[in-house]
Formats: C-alpha cells, structure tokens, sequence
C-alpha cells in the first residue's frame, strides 16, 4: 500500500525564509526573477504574506518593464495581507525590497509622474526612509 504525502506543515514565516534563500542563491547566479517565477508557478499554496515578498522580488528584477509593473501591481494587492500575516518579520524584510525603487523610476521614465509619486507615499508609509522623502519632493517639482 503507498505511503499517503503528507502536506507542507511551514509556517508562513518559513515558507518566506525559503523563498528568501532560494532567491539569493538564485540572484548569485543572475537567476533571481527565473527563481522567482517558477515559485510563483508552482506553489498553490504559498501562504498570501509570501506571495507579496514573491511579488516583490519579482518586480524589482524582471528584465521585461511591463512584467515589472504588472508584478508590482500584484505585490501591493497582497501588501496588506504580508503586513497582518507576518507582524514585525514583514517590518525587518520590507526594508530589503526594491520593488517600489525599480516601480518609481519606470513610472517616472515613462512620465507617469503621479503614479511614481504615490508609489514614494507608499514608501514612505512603510517606513522606507528619506530618500523616498527626496525622491518624492523631486518627482512633485515635475508635475
């Protein structure tokens, strides 16, 4: 008789370290957004905090802008979910992402100026620091 898999018994913060190493391990290689994807692909499970660190990675690394923005667009869906699901871990990784950076320059490279202002509110709600603050103050003198 077969020996029935058992389910993943992770907690959402160790589905996160996973993602995490695995990404880095990936980056090093030049294969991060790759990496990134193919989680994404295959994990119907991945717990909805993940998916916003997923998404996140995503968007600061696909080499395709619209594959960016739209990956973007998705990590803030799932933004205030990683918040509530991950408590202070979200506040700790946050900080590391460059989602909202890579978001804010190709919004104001294609002259989408308003969107790459709330994209640094964003930021700056997250308490990503001042030069959000800066980028912000720059992008308002344009409008």
């Amino acid at each position: 008789m077969a020996r029935r898999i058992e389910p993943c018994r992770k907690s959402p913060e160790e589905r996160l370290d996973d993602l995490l190493a695995g990404h880095r391990e990936a980056a090093e290689r030049g294969e991060g957004a790759k990496y990134v994807s193919r989680a994404l692909a295959s994990s119907d499970s991945m717990p909805n905090g993940v998916k916003f660190f997923a998404w996140a990675l995503l968007a600061a690394e696909a080499p395709d802008e619209d594959e960016a923005l739209a990956a973007l667009a998705t990590a803030e869906g799932y933004l205030e979910v990683a918040r509530q699901d991950l408590g202070r871990r979200f506040g700790k990784d946050v900080a590391a992402l460059r989602f909202l950076e890579r978001g804010i320059a190709l919004r104001s490279g294609r002259g989408e100026l308003e969107e790459a202002v709330r994209l640094c509110d964003l930021a700056l709600s997250l308490g990503l620091g001042a030069a959000y603050e800066r980028k912000r103050s720059s992008l308002s003198l344009r409008i």
